[in-house]
């Protein structure tokens, strides 16, 4: 197990494809991992309700995640591909940006 530490706009998602290489994983980050917390900034843009989480609005910026590396869920092959931080969060809803 090891501890990393998320990055502005970085999103429950982009940390289980960084680092299992795998959406499968989500349920095991989750659950080893009851802390998480969204950026609230990100959930009252969203509409929603402080408080509970929600894997689809980004992540607190310096959170402390830990990921299994030893999982039988890691796709190594992948994982070794990626290069940097995986972040899939835009400022502007894809619908809004499909218009112009």
């Amino acid at each position: 197990m090891k501890t990393i530490e998320v990055q502005d706009k970085q999103i429950l998602l982009d940390i289980v494809l960084q680092h299992y290489g795998t959406a499968e994983a989500m349920g095991e980050i989750m659950a080893n991992n009851p802390g998480l917390e969204n950026e609230p900034s990100a959930v009252m843009e969203a509409g929603r309700e402080l408080g509970p989480f929600y894997p689809d609005i980004k992540l607190r910026a310096g959170l402390r995640v830990s990921v299994d590396d030893d999982s039988r869920l890691v796709k190594k092959t992948v994982v070794g591909k990626i290069n940097g931080s995986v972040t899939t969060y835009m400022e502007t809803p894809w619908r809004e940006r499909s218009r112009k």
